[in-house]
């Protein structure tokens, strides 16, 4: 992408941070321009110091955020060599990959990407305890009976100790095994059992859960000045998207980073647009901790006032959502708002797909020519809104092709019984300690529990696991295929490639259809993930553990994002369509009805504020007055951000 030109206010803020060398925090409203401040600034310092070795390291809160800059700037020869663009774990994993041997870790762990596996291990750490495992397996009546069976109270049991555990992790709380004295508050000697003894056994097994990537690496630059200067000295300027964010470990990381010396700091955000609250983040740490602790001056707190994405009536929308003033552009549009009610979530739906008919295909100005089906998005806070108008479009003889379901960053998670094991395979090839893979390897080959298996030889081990396997529907010419593709990434990770199309070829031997199917789109999954892998690293560099640290950093999975858009809001963050409808608007579904019971909705109405903003030109919001649950129907009122508003009321259509 060319260089891109900026508006007066975006031109001002990036001569003063360029100039000034001082941190400056920049509050970027929906639509403001936020990207193109940041990618332009990396432009302006790589253009005008060509020889400086110096680098720039720009934090993204998403993969895809990180995508999206590398490709505005993929035109400057120079960028690869002096930035580093990616997300905040990306680059901590980065830390720990050269400096693990500041914390005594010669080899580099394996990360646990799955919340099963973590569960897995919890379990382990509670059956291990006896006070633990008493309550685990014979809770008291009286608890028992807040649950409708015992699985259920075990679940919520895990649940909570994996909250508990990543809770003291992201407080940066390093619990070393002859501890006795952990700090902060709200621990007992049964919570201190728990937190030593999971960590003791992701140790054991070479293991480190998402959350202990942030806390490494900031161990790393918190009690090692040497390493923390060595950084400081590399990269000369920091910036910082999203900021709004940041979690506690996050920001602590990037301060202890920059220290006292590293000035040259831009961090990039909408406190409007923080809705990630529940995973400990706060734009607190943007607007208040980081202005404090850089001894901000008011010069170098600067605000974007305008919105170069949406419409005059969207905007007007947002403003009155978030209760600010944000400025429209005057070349814009006037654009379109409404308000829709309906009896029952057919009649919405059937609403839905008779506008889509008449706007696909037409022609305007606001549509930058016609409006293309994959220019409009159906936004809601949770899934299941969709599940009525799912089932609409699935019987539309236009549209039944032409819709998905847009998915999160997600790891790669294969369906297919053959792929299931040859992941559990590589797995083993990583680290031979974690006895997780080994023991799911045994359950998903339905081999006897009392068959004593040893993978120390790694390879001969795993041959001997397929040959003990009961399962009836892989044929033996599989397995064999499997042992040889093992093999043949185990000698050269380049033989990739060629190993997916073996088992792709291989596959005509299976007779289970339903397993054939699942192995082909499984098969076109990895294809995709080893394809951004290998763009994403230098050819020199690539390994087996190298790729599966990759895949647990998670990668967008393969499915088709051509068409219509299906969306929650929070994976719709940063994304724009002309057209938007806004669904299920009901009190309790949006906002969510744990806000309303705790009288917190703050974070829901911002969660509004980001879908409202996604919209460029039109924007439908609308809400069943009955809702399908499992005891039958149920009466709602529209949300309360849409209530006793005259701008709302004025385009406002009730049902017939």
């Amino acid at each position: 992408m060319p260089k891109q030109s900026l508006s007066p206010e975006q031109k001002s803020i990036v001569d003063q941070w360029l100039t000034s060398g001082e941190p400056m925090l920049v509050e970027a409203s929906a639509g403001s321009g936020k990207t193109r401040v940041l990618t332009e600034s990396v432009r302006r310092i790589i253009e005008n110091s060509p020889k400086s070795r110096s680098k720039i390291l720009c934090l993204t809160f998403t993969n895809k955020a990180a995508e999206e800059m590398q490709e505005r700037l993929k035109d400057l020869s120079m960028v690869k060599d002096r930035t580093f663009i990616g997300t905040t774990h990306a680059f901590a994993l980065d830390i720990i990959k050269s400096r693990r041997h500041e914390l005594g870790i010669d080899e580099l762990p394996t990360i646990v990407d799955k919340e099963s596996d973590r569960k897995s291990i919890i379990t382990e750490v509670i059956l291990s305890n006896p006070f633990l495992s008493r309550h685990y397996l014979n809770p008291k009546p009286e608890t028992l009976a807040n649950f409708k069976t015992l699985a259920q109270y075990q679940t919520d049991l895990l649940n909570k100790c994996i909250n508990f555990i990543s809770g003291k992790k992201q407080k940066l709380v390093w619990l070393d095994s002859e501890a006795d004295s952990p700090p902060g508050e709200n621990w007992t000697p049964c919570t201190i059992s728990l937190y030593k003894d999971y960590n003791d056994l992701l140790r054991n097994q070479n293991l480190i859960d998402y959350d202990d990537i942030i806390l490494l690496a900031w161990k790393i630059l918190n009690e090692r000045p040497a390493v923390a200067n060595l950084y400081r000295r590399i990269y000369e300027y920091v910036m910082v998207d999203e900021a709004q964010d940041l979690s506690f470990a996050q920001y602590e990381f990037v301060k202890a980073l920059c220290g006292d010396t590293l000035r040259k700091v831009m961090m990039v955000g909408d406190a409007n647009q923080a809705i990630h609250g529940y995973a400990g983040a706060s734009s607190k740490f943007m607007t208040e901790e980081f202005v404090k602790d850089f001894r901000l001056t008011e010069s170098q707190k600067k605000k974007i006032q305008f919105n170069y994405r949406s419409s005059d009536t969207v905007i007007e929308l947002a403003n009155e959502l978030a209760g600010i003033q944000q400025n429209p552009v005057e070349s814009y549009y006037k654009g379109t708002v409404e308000f829709h009610s309906f009896n029952d979530e057919e009649s919405e739906a059937n609403w839905v797909l008779k506008k889509l008919h008449e706007i696909i295909g037409t022609e305007a100005e606001g549509y930058d020519g016609k409006l293309t089906i994959d220019k409009v998005a159906i936004l809601g806070r949770n899934r299941f809104v969709f599940s009525t108008l799912i089932e609409k479009l699935e019987e539309d003889l236009e549209l039944n092709d032409k819709f998905f379901l847009k998915k999160g960053t997600e790891i790669l998670d294969p369906q297919s019984t053959t792929m299931k094991i040859f992941d559990l395979g590589t797995r083993v090839l990583c680290n031979q300690r974690a006895y997780l893979y080994h023991n799911q390897l045994i359950d998903i080959l339905d081999i006897p529990k009392e068959t004593e298996l040893s993978l120390s030889d790694c390879i001969e081990g795993l041959k001997t696991a397929l040959s003990k396997s009961s399962l009836d529907y892989i044929p033996k010419e599989v397995f064999d295929c499997l042992i040889e593709c093992w093999q043949s990434v185990e000698k050269d990770i380049n033989r990739f490639p060629d190993v997916l199309n073996k088992i792709l070829e291989i596959s005509h031997v299976i007779e289970e259809t339903n397993e054939k199917d699942l192995l082909y789109n499984d098969i076109e999954e990895w294809q995709e993930a080893w394809g951004n892998y290998v763009r994403s690293v230098s050819a020199n560099s690539k390994s087996i553990s190298d790729f599966r640290r990759f895949l647990a950093m998670g990668i967008t999975k393969v499915q088709n994002q051509h068409g219509l858009t299906l969306a929650t809001v929070h994976t719709v963050k940063g994304l724009e369509y002309y057209v938007v409808f806004l669904v299920g608007m009901g009190q309790g579904t949006f906002p969510d009805y744990r806000a309303v019971r705790k009288g917190d909705i703050e974070e829901e109405k911002n969660n509004a504020y980001v879908a409202v903003t996604r919209a460029k030109r039109e924007l439908y919001i609308s809400y069943p007055m009955s809702k399908s649950v499992p005891w039958g129907k149920q009466m709602q009122v529209k949300s309360e951000f849409f209530r006793n508003k005259d701008f709302f009321h004025q385009n406002e259509n009730k049902p017939k």
